[in-house]
């Protein structure tokens, strides 16, 4: 069992989840790579998907030494559940407006109601880790205090 945490310090974000490996071996693989590097993005409160913390990372913003492999769709969702974080992969080209290069995007969702309904149309996403129950009241609070500050910088690291 591998558990990598999220982190934000001006909300006080510290999220620790439970990669699910079997069941998105893929998507858990790389969150695993990027939590070894302790990669840091830029991230937001999402728009269109409702209580999600969006971390869009174009492939150009991954760490140099990061492998970008297509990630397959596995236990993919258009409808994450509370405390479910997924990872959205977007080939190249396959949706107008996006940086030129393939897209990857996690979201951390933190309540009910989530859905994957972006401007250009529905997508489904790999639910490949889950916030801890110990943990999850805690994330919930602080991913609300990340939607009322605005844009911040979260760090995956190996929990």
């Amino acid at each position: 069992m591998t558990h990598i945490r999220f982190v934000e310090p001006q909300s006080g974000l510290s999220a620790r989840c439970l990669l699910l490996e079997d069941q998105a071996p893929a998507s858990s693989a790389f969150l695993r790579e990027l939590a070894a590097r302790r990669a840091s993005f830029e991230a937001i409160h999402a728009m269109w998907t409702g209580p999600e913390i969006s971390v869009p990372m174009p492939a150009g913003l991954l760490p140099a030494d990061m492998p970008r492999p297509p990630i397959p769709e596995e236990s993919a969702t258009s409808y994450p559940g509370v405390g479910d974080i997924v990872l959205a992969y977007l080939p190249a080209g396959s949706v107008a407006d996006l940086p030129p290069g393939d897209f990857y995007d996690i979201g951390l969702f933190y309540g009910p109601g989530g859905r994957l309904l972006m401007p250009f149309g529905w997508i489904k996403a790999n639910v490949c880790a889950r916030i801890v129950a110990e943990d999850l009241d805690r994330a919930q609070a602080d991913m609300k205090t990340i939607r009322r500050n605005g844009a911040c910088t979260i760090t995956i690291e190996e929990a």
